[in-house]
């Protein structure tokens, strides 16, 4: 296997990075490429969003009928996700899209025809609509496509040379596409004569580009043409493909810093009604600072582990093989003796939720709640969820009547000391879950709203950061992006940290510097309606401003993010098994909002199921701390001013 630089990818797929106006084309988006080039014989989790009105069980299972071996191909609303190697993706998933069917047929209606003699009892009518061949990828020959693909590599030879500076021609989008699907399958199939992954960039392509053969290639495009041409679909179901992404943590006393304790005395603020969502790596339920005043009760009231939801609405499941050794996998993982009602036959419901894929079925998620659902005190992986959780609800009457202390200088009141917590564990271990459980977690919520009736939970908070990749979609609208829109539009506040990514490490040719970066918003932040949230110092913000490593906006596309900043340094809070300590992070950042908005909605109900107005008050009420709009957004969080504003 050949690792291709993500340069080379690049060139390719887009044109030279000072000449680049080509747009990303094919269904097949810009982080796929890249990540394919870097392992070209592996398997790779993706995304898939079927075309607009197709089911996605439906879609879900022809894709599963087509990759002949166990792809883990699961499926939520709106979105599949699928284990796949590079030729599977061309071969099985490209056919189904309008962008392939649109380029290799054309739909042709023969007119009314008229009989000579009209016979009795029949009438004419029109034809039956068929598909003719003909099109854009008919003019693909073998002796074309070998030419395309060699002048491809001679001008990516001449590119990286660097020799000439002559402004080398435009390539089609479709030719783009042919010689790089060719070469990412000739270089998972070889492997390099020379492996110095140490060498230059330049000289890692110049190696590629001399072993690659055109002839060798085409032989390859032309076979795997013809499995991807005998796929039927003339009706396109698939959308696009993006990468299952990776998401990692967006990482004293604060609470004054914000005014929220004063907000709370003098409004008499009561949350216990109110029930936040954290959306991260689990919470210690059983910690003294999540009890009741009474120290008797943990207000963790529910958790959810996502860690195996994919296994769990796997189609495969209906493969009675597959079926008994993911029940086998899940029964063995340590999260199965803390489900709170485990399946009584897990295997006939692992096969119901395969057969409701492939009949067009919704997830049955009371079904997926027995898999799911774990005790409250159930130890998370990490400190993270936990001191996330803590910024927003620890109570330190709570704690201390649990502990039996008169008094305890690491016990600290959250936000909202009496406010209820879901546990939703998204983030695993080592930090590799990933956008399909997040997303899972954010429609099992809206399911919870639904099937209640009303809000059983009221906000949710994404201490969690996914880097937006440019080349692929709109800026606020990949699939996490867009299903916290759905979430806010149900009614539900939505809380992210804007990321810390605002001072980056960033290699030339004249050698590596670090420096400030704007653009550096992350996803779920990105989400025009989402509180996007940066951090400052916990004390002086004034003097310190916006910290070194909160993200910068703008977005993307133009508009101001973040929305506003709050206490992200050495933010002290609980950490499991009873213990406290500091992070720092806009992860620290973005619950001191969350305990603002439950705090607006337990003073103010006419503001439950209303999150922009929420959103609205709070940054119209920050206070501005003299910096740049794209670094601080409105300011400084002020819960005082916020609730003096109504």
């Amino acid at each position: 296997m050949i690792s291709i630089p993500g340069h080379l990818i690049e060139y390719i797929l887009l044109g030279p990075l000072d000449d680049r106006r080509q747009l990303q084309d094919s269904p097949i988006l810009g982080d796929v490429w890249v990540e394919f080039g870097k392992v070209p014989g592996e398997a790779l989790d993706l995304l898939i969003a079927p075309y607009k009105g197709q089911h996605s069980g439906e879609v879900a299972a022809k894709i599963d009928d087509g990759v002949n071996r166990d792809a883990n191909v699961a499926y939520l609303q709106g979105l599949i996700v699928a284990n796949l190697t590079f030729e599977e993706l061309a071969r099985v998933v490209v056919p189904k899209t309008r962008w392939w069917i649109s380029r290799w047929s054309k739909p042709v209606t023969e007119t009314t025809k008229k009989p000579a003699k009209k016979k009795a009892g029949k009438k004419a009518g029109k034809a039956t609509p068929e598909l003719q061949e003909g099109h854009e990828l008919h003019e693909y020959t073998r002796a074309r496509v070998e030419k395309v693909v060699g002048d491809i590599l001679s001008q990516a030879k001449e590119w990286n040379s660097r020799k000439s500076l002559r402004r080398l021609p435009d390539i089609p989008s479709l030719d783009r596409f042919v010689a790089l699907t060719g070469l990412i399958l000739w270089a998972g199939a070889n492997e390099p004569v020379k492996n110095d992954p140490l060498a230059p960039t330049t000289e890692q392509i110049a190696n590629i580009l001399d072993q690659a053969e055109p002839k060798e290639i085409a032989d390859r495009l032309v076979k795997l043409a013809e499995s991807m041409l005998s796929d039927n679909t003339r009706d396109p179901i698939v959308w696009q493909v993006s990468l299952n992404r990776f998401a990692m943590p967006a990482l004293t006393k604060s609470v004054g810093a914000v005014k929220a304790d004063a907000a709370s005395t003098l409004f008499k603020v009561n949350c216990s009604e109110i029930t936040w969502a954290v959306l991260d790596s689990g919470i210690d339920g059983d910690h003294p600072a999540f009890k009741t005043s009474d120290g008797k009760k943990s207000r963790v009231t529910r958790a959810f582990d996502f860690k195996n939801f994919r296994r769990i609405v796997s189609l495969s499941n209906s493969k009675k093989v597959v079926r008994d050794q993911n029940v086998k996998i899940l029964k063995a993982d340590e999260t199965w003796s803390t489900l709170v009602n485990p399946p009584e036959d897990p295997a006939a419901d692992l096969e119901q939720l395969a057969k409701d894929a492939v009949k067009r079925g919704p997830i049955q998620w009371e079904i997926v709640s027995r898999f799911v659902e774990i005790k409250p005190d159930t130890r998370p992986s990490s400190n993270h969820g936990t001191h996330v959780a803590g910024i927003i609800g620890a109570s330190k009457q709570g704690a201390l009547a649990a502990t039996g202390k008169v008094s305890d200088d690491d016990y600290a009141d959250g936000m909202c000391p009496d406010i209820e917590l879901f546990d939703f564990r998204v983030l695993g271990r080592d930090i590799k879950d990933t956008e399909f459980a997040i997303i899972a977690a954010l429609q099992f919520i809206r399911h919870l709203n639904d099937r209640d009736n009303f809000l059983t939970i009221h906000g949710a908070n994404l201490s969690l950061s996914i880097p937006h990749d440019v080349r692929n979609y709109a800026c606020g609208r990949t699939p996490i992006c867009d299903e916290c829109e759905r979430l806010i539009e149900s009614g539900v506040v939505v809380v992210a940290a804007a990321g810390n990514h605002g001072y980056k490490s960033f290699s030339t040719k004249d050698g590596s510097y670090d420096s400030y970066a704007a653009f550096s918003i992350t996803d779920p932040g990105n989400a025009d309606s989402v509180i996007t949230v940066g951090a400052t110092h916990r004390f002086w913000p004034h003097t310190y401003g916006v910290s070194f490593f909160s993200s910068r906006g703008p977005t993307g596309d133009g508009r101001v993010k973040p929305d506003l900043v709050a206490p992200g340094e050495k933010i002290h809070a609980p950490f499991p098994n009873g213990e406290w300590g500091d992070l720092d992070g806009t992860s620290m950042a973005a619950p001191h909002v969350s305990g603002a908005a439950a705090m607006l909605m337990a003073r103010y109900s006419e503001l439950i199921q209303h999150p922009r107005q929420i959103k609205n008050i709070l940054c119209e009420s920050a206070t501005d701390l003299g910096r740049e709009r794209t670094f601080q957004g409105r300011g400084m969080l002020d819960v005082l001013r916020a609730f003096q504003s109504i």
